[in-house]
């Protein structure tokens, strides 16, 4: 018995002698309360109920009688719990698609009749008692409303992931190379697709503006946290200049993403994604925001190989290294490659007369026993691993 209760006496008796009456008032009452609940939410669906969630609705009265009688009893003692089959009808209700609204209104629709029955018996109580059980009520009417909503959302979040992981599998059994209908996927397999991969903050929004804004469909999987796949796909062949001049700008500076080519059909369906995760696989190790495979074919190949990794660094580079101005050759070689080979560019760029650039360029030459167009692919190559992985 709570302090309430040890302290206040009305008529001889206590608190909770009040309550086990009003409660055995309002039970004598349950044949026609559960007749008037029934009526109430019957009018509410007005014919739109669904056959599994009426079939449930008379056991639900029953149960919101029970717990409204144990809130009598119980008063500030009462913990909420809610129903089994009032919960089981809430989450028929967020699986039917049905907002929150209509189980809040629902709610409000039960409880306002249950209290109108109770109110009634309160009838002949001192109004000190009234009040105070009224308090009482609204306090636990509040509690039980936040666990409704609760059932509800839980049931919405279980729904989504259900879903979301649904689809995930199919589009795993996909690449692998099952057979499937686009249909099962909400998407089009035969159109023309842009693999994308994502990372970062959002990447879902992000990816979903950018399908919008370059007039795409979209498929995307959540992957783990921050990253998903994604496909973009339209009738026509979406270029990547075209997707790397929207999600390289400040709108999207918190996403990164990897790209694989405009390819079409089913096999160009896996075959972006393919290149898509080659240039991932680079982007997480670069930090760039945005990779496209055909940018970085030769660095991938090279770098899943560590022997062909060291290969190019030992050949290309170290050379260099072992001389005195080692670091100011590569640092010419560098500012020559990155100004397509032109001379008077990388002297710019390295505030320096052209003649020194042509001179640093001949030592490189000389390190090398070969010719820098020979082997400029190589030498891009090698810097580029240097850079990566060192």
């Amino acid at each position: 018995m709570s302090g309430d209760d040890r302290g206040t006496a009305i008529n001889g008796g206590s608190l909770k002698a009040i309550r086990d009456e009003l409660a055995a008032r309002v039970s004598a009452r349950s044949p026609e309360i559960e007749q008037a609940f029934l009526t109430r939410i019957g009018a509410l669906a007005d014919g739109q109920m669904d056959a599994e969630f009426s079939v449930g609705l008379r056991a639900a009265a029953r149960e919101s009688i029970d717990s409204t009688l144990r809130a009598i009893r119980e008063g500030e003692d009462w913990s909420v719990v809610v129903p089994p089959t009032v919960a089981t009808q809430i989450r028929l209700l967020a699986r039917e698609g049905a907002p929150l609204e209509t189980m809040l209104t629902g709610y409000s629709t039960v409880h306002n009749l249950l209290m109108e029955f109770v109110t009634e018996e309160m009838g002949p109580l001192p109004h000190e008692v009234i009040g105070h059980m009224l308090r009482v009520q609204s306090q636990q009417s509040d509690d039980l409303l936040m666990a409704f909503t609760s059932e509800y959302a839980n049931e919405v979040a279980r729904l989504e992931r259900s879903s979301t992981q649904r689809l995930a599998e199919k589009v795993q059994r996909l690449l692998a190379g099952e057979p499937m209908q686009g249909t099962e996927l909400d998407y089009d397999l035969d159109a023309w697709h842009l693999g994308v991969i994502a990372s970062g903050k959002a990447p879902e929004l992000s990816v979903r503006r950018l399908a919008e804004e370059l007039g795409c469909r979209l498929l995307s999987v959540p992957r783990d946290a921050g990253t998903i796949w994604a496909w973009l796909g339209a009738r026509r062949s979406v270029s990547v200049s075209e997707f790397e001049c929207l999600a390289t700008s400040t709108s999207y500076a918190s996403v990164s993403f990897a790209v694989g080519e405009p390819r079409q059909g089913i096999e160009g369906w896996r075959l972006t994604h393919q290149e898509a995760q080659t240039a991932a696989a680079i982007m997480l190790r670069s930090g760039q925001r945005l990779v496209r495979c055909a940018d970085i074919v030769l660095l991938a190949a090279a770098t899943r190989d560590e022997t062909i990794a060291r290969l190019l660094l030992d050949a290309y580079l170290r050379p260099l290294e072992r001389r005195k101005d080692g670091e100011t050759l590569k640092r010419t070689l560098r500012a020559y490659l990155a100004a397509s080979c032109n001379a008077a560019s990388a002297a710019a760029s390295l505030g320096v007369d052209r003649h020194t650039v042509q001179r640093h360029l001949g030592k490189i030459e000389e390190s090398l026993d070969r010719p820098l167009d020979s082997c400029r692919a190589e030498l891009e190559v090698a810097l580029r691993v240097e850079d990566l992985i060192g």
